[in-house]
Parts: C-alpha cells; structure tokens; sequence
C-alpha cells in the first residue's frame, strides 16, 4: 500500500490529532475517512474524465478491444455501416477512460469508497485482534473465586481489572 502526505502546521496536527481521538479514531483512520467524504463531496456537481492505463482494462474488455480491432482492419467501409450491423459483427464499445457523469460507473464514488474500506478494513482487523485478545484474557474459569468488590487501589471488577486480575489466590483470602 502507499501512502500520501500533505503538510499542516502543528496547530493542524495538533486539532486533527484531537478530532480523531474525539471521534474515537486513530489519525490515520480519521484521515482516511475525511479523505474519501472529501474526494466524493468534491467531485458530486463537477466532472472529471481521465484516460485509462493499459493495465486498467478488465480481460473481458481486452478481448472486446482485439475484435473491435480486426473489425475495423478487416472493414474498410466499418464506420459506415449502421450501429445495429456493426452490433451483429459483434462489435461493442469499450470505454477507455474513466468519468463522474451521464453514468451509474461513476469512478470517484468508487474510487472514494475503496479509500474508506482501507480505513474500514484495518479498524476491522484491529477491533478483531483486540477482541481476540480481550476474551483470552478476560474470560471465567470454572470453580474460581473473583473479587467483584473492593478497595479503591485493590484489584476487582467494580475497579476494572479483568477476572483474571480480579481472581482470589488462596493465599489472599
């Protein structure tokens, strides 16, 4: 993955960073987040059409691009026949750009919703690790003794400790 940079001062960062932990965030995420609503908001009223890269084809549309082509070397008069005979030669149109309008494909949106399914994706992955961690750690064992209520400094549930933490050895009864 690569990552993109823009310069703040350190006001800005300092803000952004307090955002984020507002919003209960990482930077990074907030950042992400911002980012895409931003690209998407951007683009909504203004139009933008960008060439394709060759390796930005599906197969589908290289192989359609290869018929269109020998349609056109093997035809001289092919511009000339009807869209529907060119249809039934089996030609088909293939876009070789990427735009935002007079389409339901518009590339921004998508564009825009993969950049927050990185955000998304990484805060899935963590909450998950985390869960994982949290259980092993803070699950009840059979025939145990916890400690619910306690001094302020000791270790109980009303306190937060975990019930590992919150387990009453023999020798502290």
């Amino acid at each position: 993955m690569d990552y993109l940079k823009i310069p703040v001062t350190k006001r800005q960062l300092s803000l952004l960073k307090r955002i984020a932990k507002c919003d209960d965030r990482r930077l990074e995420d907030l950042i992400n987040l911002v980012f895409s609503t931003g690209l998407s908001i951007y683009f909504c009223e203004r139009s933008i059409c960008i060439s394709k890269n060759d390796n930005e084809y599906t197969e589908e549309e290289i192989k359609q691009k290869a018929i269109n082509d020998k349609l056109l070397k093997d035809n001289t008069k092919f511009h000339y026949l009807t869209a529907e005979e060119q249809k039934d030669l089996g030609y088909k149109y293939v876009d070789s750009s990427f735009d935002n309008y007079n389409r339901d494909d518009d590339f921004i949106e998508k564009l825009s919703d993969e950049i927050k399914n990185n955000a998304l994706n990484e805060i899935k992955e963590d909450y998950k690790e985390t869960e994982e961690n949290i259980i092993k750690e803070n699950t009840l064992k059979e025939n145990t003794e916890y400690c619910l209520v306690n001094g302020t400094n000791e270790k109980s549930i009303v306190n937060g400790n975990t019930w590992n933490d919150s387990e009453v050895k023999k020798d502290e009864k």
